[in-house]
């Protein structure tokens, strides 16, 4: 579960059992030509009863769409005849996602402060939210129709939040009330060819250990339906008034679980051809250890979880550096706003790379975050207000360099302050980084 649905274009509720609603059909579109409009209820598509997005888009990519709909209570029904590269012009309801039922003991929605916008405190749980943008979910209200039909539609790859396979465990960190079965769930959908990736967050003292050891094991029988796992430290913050006491990660237990896990992947290695799983950047930046090289992520299947974002973001800066200028005009010192965590790696190995420029001066300004609380580190979970307060005392001319992961779509940082809004509190112009050029340029 992770809150992301009003970020990725849903809306949080029961699902509808039946029937889309048309939003807006394009002028001079198929659709239109064919007499549809919107407010047109889609009840079929091809003979296939429709209740999401997802069944529009699958039954509909024939080049023979019956569409039956109904209109003022009437049904009614239209065939439309196309090159299926040629979109029919129809907008459909936003997708209605289903809400998690666990009370996972290191929920984050549940840590977040008072105040913020309602989207923040979504608890989705949709395994079509996996599906169409790569939310992790855990499956525990997915029942046999649903698997079903996530093999009939192939909806392919799905991302499951896994934490532990034993159930007394799962039981605990879940907040589960019975067996949810997960084990079982996974064969089919691997039996079945669905393609998934896992992630452990894993809470020193519940799940790591020999919990872990067991729970990589049972998981790599999966490989190779299950392509990747992904282990992740537990985000606390300072808003866990009435919450379970949970034990942060430190250096001690980032260094035990980056060898526990370089002994699997070496297993893998052998057993599977491949090292099926992999840590986070936050367990180096914890232990001190130096990052993988970039052929140890054996293509960043994990990349959205941060996992080997930074070495990442290195490999691309060394490729790209080499069209950089080598020269540029005087201007205004630039800020690299970056969380804690990142702030050193990139101070010793990006910032030696950008500095073979004349003239650009450029500054890595690690931001402590006062939202959230000190343990919080990453970058993309500073607030606009964590970066106002950090360069409240900086003097002199400077320009802001904002990471991207710090917004949302709609441009906003957590507590709805934008990149704008930092600009006028600070007297200093702000640009959010689209690409390298922006450091310089």
């Amino acid at each position: 579960m992770n809150g992301s649905a009003a970020r990725n274009g849903g809306n949080c509720s029961r699902p509808r059992v039946m029937g889309l609603e048309i939003e807006a059909v394009d002028a001079g579109s198929l659709a239109e030509r064919a007499g549809l409009r919107a407010g047109d209820r889609v009840m079929r598509v091809n003979g296939h009863a429709v209740r999401d997005v997802i069944d529009f888009q699958y039954h509909a990519a024939d080049e023979a769409v019956r569409i039956g709909y109904e209109r003022d209570g009437t049904a009614r029904s239209v065939e439309i005849i196309r090159d299926p590269r040629i979109p029919l012009g129809i907008e459909v309801e936003p997708m209605r996602c289903t809400i998690c039922g666990n009370r996972c003991v290191f929920c984050f929605v549940d840590q977040n402060p008072p105040g913020l916008r309602k989207t923040l405190y979504v608890r989705d749980e949709d395994y079509r939210l996996s599906f169409l943008h790569g939310n992790y979910v855990t499956l525990t209200r997915v029942g046999g129709a649903e698997l079903r039909r996530i093999v009939s539609l192939r909806l392919s790859p799905l991302y499951l939040s896994i934490h532990a396979t034993e159930y007394p465990v799962r039981k605990r960190l879940l907040g589960l009330g019975s067996d949810d079965r997960l084990l079982e769930k996974m064969r089919f959908l691997a039996d079945h060819g669905i393609e998934m990736h896992g992630q452990i967050v894993l809470c020193p003292g519940l799940n790591d250990g020999a919990v872990l050891e067991r729970t990589l094991r049972d998981l790599a029988a999966f490989h190779p339906a299950l392509q990747s796992v992904a282990v992740v430290p537990v985000g606390l913050t300072r808003h866990r008034e009435g919450l379970p006491v949970l034990r942060p990660a430190d250096a001690d237990a980032a260094r035990d679980i980056l060898a526990a896990l370089a002994d699997f992947q070496a297993s893998c290695l052998g057993r599977l051809g491949t090292r099926f799983v992999y840590g986070a950047d936050e367990w180096y930046v914890l232990s001190g250890a130096p990052l993988p090289d970039p052929d140890a992520y054996e293509g960043y299947p994990q990349i959205e979880n941060g996992v080997g974002l930074v070495r990442s973001f290195l490999e691309d800066l060394i490729r790209k550096a080499e069209t950089f200028p080598g020269e540029i005009a005087d201007t205004l010192p630039s800020l690299w706003v970056v969380g804690q965590s990142a702030a050193h790696v990139l101070g010793a190995e990006a910032l030696p790379v950008f500095r073979r420029i004349r003239n650009l001066d450029l500054r890595i300004k690690a931001v402590p975050n006062r939202f959230f609380g000190a343990s919080v580190t990453v970058t993309g979970l500073l607030s606009g207000r964590d970066v106002l307060h950090a360069l409240q005392d900086e003097a002199g001319p400077y320009r802001v360099l904002i990471p991207p992961v710090c917004l949302n779509p709609d441009g906003l940082f957590l507590d709805d302050l934008t990149p704008g809004d930092l600009s006028r509190e600070l007297n200093r112009p702000v640009r959010v980084l689209a690409g390298f050029e922006d450091f310089y340029g």
